[in-house]
């Protein structure tokens, strides 16, 4: 007879299997931290053969990629289907884009922290998690168009420490040390003040 074990593996498509392979990589980081992930050490703590999980993720750098990727598209499938009907003012969306970013933290969960360890630890996963932090200040970047200059050149290097800034808001919450309320104020807040200054700068300029 077939080993059950078997017949579930079979069952699953690719991109399930990709899923709980990530689901299974978060545990072990949030359990253990990131010295035990390996792929041989994630395909036996899921059940799989050491070929699957090469054949998803290619390298531990690899999987450590896939693992920051899937922590960012929360926030930008929550932040940017809200931001279209929200009103034209930094408060709204200086609200809008600080929920999403803690509740995409929130849903990465307390793993996040000892992901971004390892990743900056990794030759190239520490590329990849730059160009995801970049790729998020252009999305608070894109957030607030509508009701900054966005022609300014600092406003680059502004998203980019605003971003920066959220994480550690965001690390704070994920460790416990502030409830998801007060981390979205104080990421709120933090946005609000930083671009009204900038705002009241550009129609001085002007």
């Amino acid at each position: 007879l077939e080993h059950p074990t078997a017949s579930a593996r079979k069952r699953l498509s690719k991109a399930d299997r990709k899923r709980q392979l990530l689901d299974v990589a978060k545990a072990m980081l949030e359990a253990d931290g990131a010295d035990d992930l390996t792929l041989a050490g994630l395909a036996e703590r899921a059940g799989v053969s050491k070929p699957i999980a090469y054949d998803h993720f290619g390298s531990r750098s690899g999987l450590l990629i896939a693992l920051l990727e899937d922590t960012s598209q929360y926030y930008e499938t929550d932040a940017e289907a809200k931001l279209s009907a929200a009103p034209e003012t930094i408060p709204a969306i200086s609200q809008i884009v600080a929920t999403a970013y803690v509740h995409c933290a929130i849903a990465a969960g307390p793993a996040v922290t000892t992901l971004a360890a390892a990743a900056e630890a990794d030759s190239e996963a520490r590329l990849s998690g730059r160009a995801l932090q970049t790729r998020h200040a252009d999305s608070f970047a894109r957030a607030f168009a509508t009701v900054l200059d966005d022609d300014q050149p600092r406003l680059k290097l502004l998203f980019r420490g605003l971003v920066a800034a959220s994480n550690a808001i965001c690390d704070d919450r994920t460790q416990n040390k502030i409830t998801s309320e007060a981390a979205i104020e104080k990421l709120h807040n933090l946005l609000m003040n930083s671009l009204n200054q900038i705002a009241k700068t550009t129609v001085q300029i002007r």
